[in-house]
């Protein structure tokens, strides 16, 4: 199945190695330093570090097989799609992009009883690393809590960064970094809010990589990108990018 014409949204694999947005900087490339592994199960190992007034920060990995890359960029096009990979999340809806490209969005986030659900306004840009090879692709969120009036049904979140990453592991697979550092808002304790943290990151994870092997996003091709890896249809040429 050919598709030529595709919306980019919020999180995209567009130039999975094809080409990006500039001048996002996406979370540091640390070394766990002081992170604690808090969840290690079905191949994801989830850390965490802070807590308190400096607020709570995440990182989880893993790699799954993606034989089609073209499935992972049909899935992030499916807007609809994203609460059942994305925990706790109940909706995303794209608002006006930024002049500069850059994807705006909201998610509301449903939270157990008896606390409050989150609304968080966030600004999204992908980056390529092309260097060292394979090349990695990273989706740098950050929080923009002043794009829409407040909405009393919600906590607004007032404090994110984030990003998810994208690099080839062995043939076949990618693997696969998602790095938070947030400040909830409202009153949760440490304790919970870790204990919710670590799930979020946990199964949003082990979705992502159970959702991209459906058959619905299988057999795709997008003629606009060229990600020079598995999926691109026999006899196809390489797209040559716009001058």
């Amino acid at each position: 199945m050919q598709k030529r014409g595709l919306r980019l949204p919020m999180v995209l694999l567009l130039p999975l190695l094809a080409g990006a947005a500039d001048g996002a900087k996406p979370l540091p490339d640390d070394t766990r330093r002081n992170w604690v592994l808090v969840s290690d199960r079905q191949q994801i190992q989830v850390f965490q570090q802070g807590g308190g007034e400096s607020g709570f920060a995440i990182h989880a990995t893993t790699r799954f097989p993606l034989p089609d890359e073209y499935a992972l960029v049909a899935l992030l096009d499916d807007y609809p799609a994203y609460p059942g990979w994305l925990h706790f999340v109940t909706s995303v809806q794209a608002l006006k992009p930024a002049e500069d490209g850059a994807r705006n969005l909201r998610l509301v986030t449903r939270l157990p009883w008896p606390l409050h659900d989150r609304e968080a306004l966030l600004e999204s840009r992908v980056v390529q690393t092309p260097t060292p090879p394979p090349g990695r692709v990273t989706v740098a969120l950050t929080n923009r809590p002043d794009l829409l009036p407040p909405d009393p049904r919600y906590v607004r979140v007032p404090h994110l960064r984030g990003s998810l990453t994208f690099q080839r592991a062995e043939p076949g697979q990618v693997r696969v970094d998602y790095r938070l550092h947030l400040d909830p808002g409202g009153a949760i304790p440490d304790w919970l809010a870790r204990l919710l943290l670590r799930d979020a990151a946990h199964f949003t994870l082990r979705r992502l990589g159970e959702s991209v092997r459906q058959p619905r996003y299988q057999g795709h091709y997008y003629s606009s990108l060229d990600l020079r890896g598995p999926g691109r249809p026999p006899g196809v040429e390489n797209v040559t990018k716009p001058q």
